[in-house]
């Protein structure tokens, strides 16, 4: 991608002009059109599952699933439109100190908001994994839709703040050079700290998960009979192995998509740049940052039987030709089994 040079010296748009030439607009949208239409069609998948199966429904820590696939699709449907608007095209409208804040809002709303449900997520399973006689006392639907209800309210504050403490920016331009703003660089490093210590906890979380799993592994594994000590054997090492799979996916999908960012921010905060040069990693790390929207379904849905099954279902409800197969007796099979930690 080539950032376009501007002739104008006085920050003043006439009519519209595109950040990138014409080879460069079209891989930009065509990648945030991917990303876009992927966490629509995918969270809508995960809803419709939940909306379908009432098994899924009646478990607390999937009201958290569904509620950040909701976040999800509002990323895919909004926030992705606004931000492709704000990042690929110059106008007096979109360079307005105010418009331009606002069409990035919903993203950095939706984003926090995200960070939020994965945080609180990695809890939930923690709480599951090394309390699992508690965890039905511990952890209820009710708690689940409290602490939902705080983390929505804790990420508007966090992401509106910015709009009660700085002056009318209607007379400020951000699109040819770069605006660091006391009140900016204090709004981007508390944004960077939030990812950080999110990130810290939901580590923290995993980490002691998988040694509190591995650890009934080899409880059960000691205090099993020997009658059959290869099959026990077999499926402690198939459990062990998924769990482990299930948590390095979570994380590294994490790390990948928010790490770029997180460092973006507390670059942005302590260090100049030129937004010329700047532009190609910016749009980079927002690329992954924006994709994590789409990803999700995929690790909290395909890694869930109940979840597949009820993306096979919707499926079928929606184009019959698509899935022929009945599911009736393939949920009524998965509704009997012991739920998987993912």
């Amino acid at each position: 991608m080539e950032y376009t040079s501007l002739s104008s010296t006085d920050s003043t748009y006439h009519g519209i002009e595109f950040v990138f030439q014409p080879f460069g607009s079209t891989v930009f949208y065509g990648i945030f059109l991917f990303i876009s239409i992927g966490s629509v069609v995918g969270n809508s998948l995960v809803i419709a599952a939940y909306k379908i199966d009432k098994s899924l429904r009646k478990r607390p820590t999937n009201t958290l699933l569904i509620s950040l696939a909701v976040t999800d699709f509002l990323t895919g449907l909004i926030a992705i439109p606004f931000y492709t608007l704000a990042r690929g095209i110059k106008s007096d409208f979109t360079c307005s100190g105010n418009t331009r804040f606002l069409l990035f809002f919903p993203g950095m709303l939706f984003g926090v908001s995200s960070v939020t449900h994965l945080t609180v997520i990695a809890m939930d399973r923690y709480i599951a994994v090394s309390r699992p006689l508690r965890y039905p006392r511990l952890v209820t639907k009710k708690r689940c839709v409290i602490t939902l209800v705080a983390g929505a309210v804790f990420s508007i504050i966090a992401c509106s703040w910015p709009v009660f403490t700085m002056d009318s920016l209607d007379d400020e331009t951000f699109c040819e050079e770069e605006k660091k703003t006391d009140v900016v660089t204090s709004f981007v490093l508390a944004l960077s700290l939030i990812i950080v210590l999110y990130f810290g906890i939901m580590i923290f979380c995993h980490i002691c998960m998988i040694r509190t799993a591995l650890k009934h592994v080899r409880l059960r594994r000691t205090l099993s009979t020997s009658a059959r000590p290869e099959q026990s054997g077999a499926e402690d090492a198939k459990s062990r192995l998924r769990a482990t799979v299930t948590v390095a996916i979570i994380m590294g999908a994490f790390i990948i998509c928010w790490a770029p960012t997180a460092f973006k921010f507390l670059f942005q905060s302590f260090f100049s740049y030129s937004e010329h040069c700047f532009l190609i990693v910016q749009v980079t790390c927002e690329v992954l940052f924006y994709a994590n929207s789409m990803v999700n379904p995929i690790i909290y849905g395909y890694r869930n039987v109940q979840y597949r099954l009820g993306y096979m279902k919707a499926l079928h409800s929606c184009c019959p030709c698509i899935i022929k197969k009945p599911l009736g007796q393939a949920f009524s099979i998965v509704s009997k089994q012991r739920p998987s930690i993912v």
